[in-house]
């Protein structure tokens, strides 16, 4: 009985760059968003008790287990509106290969023309979700990890 081989799907260069070129593109996004969390002090809502320096502390602490009344209404709006002005510079064609790497860009270019209408708010969804709040997900530093010990005790005791 002959084996049977594995189907290996083969990605085209052409899909290889355009992934590239929109991981860089949400990387760039990320990163600018990122920054201005770290400068951002003004609307903190984790208390004057806190160890936290600034809002992407609190970001960190609350996407790593700890969210926060305040996670829907202030935090999410506010990576959001920060995403959208930093993508108001990227051009049309990095916003399509963005587009493309989502499942909604996927399956639209399956069946439409690479002009076909890129949805934003999907784009600042995928940014959000698969770079800024995933970063979140992994980043630490002593003020988080404190405050992570600190919230620990607190349900413990």
């Amino acid at each position: 009985m002959p084996l049977r081989r594995a189907r290996i799907e083969k990605v085209s260069l052409s899909d290889e760059v355009l992934a590239r070129l929109a991981d860089a593109a949400c990387k760039r996004v990320a990163a600018s968003v990122i920054r201005r969390l770290q400068r951002m002090t003004d609307g903190m809502q984790s208390g004057e008790d806190t160890q936290l320096k600034n809002v992407w502390d609190e970001v960190c602490v609350q996407v790593q287990g700890h969210e926060s009344v305040f996670w829907e209404e202030a935090y999410i709006p506010t990576i959001r509106n920060f995403i959208v002005q930093r993508l108001e510079r990227e051009n049309s064609h990095t916003k399509q290969a963005i587009w493309l790497q989502t499942d909604e860009g996927m399956e639209q270019s399956d069946d439409e023309a690479v002009d076909a209408v890129v949805d934003e708010d999907v784009i600042v969804d995928y940014i959000l979700s698969s770079y800024v709040l995933s970063a979140a997900a992994d980043w630490t530093n002593s003020r988080i990890e404190k405050e992570q010990t600190q919230s620990t005790e607190h349900d413990l005791g």
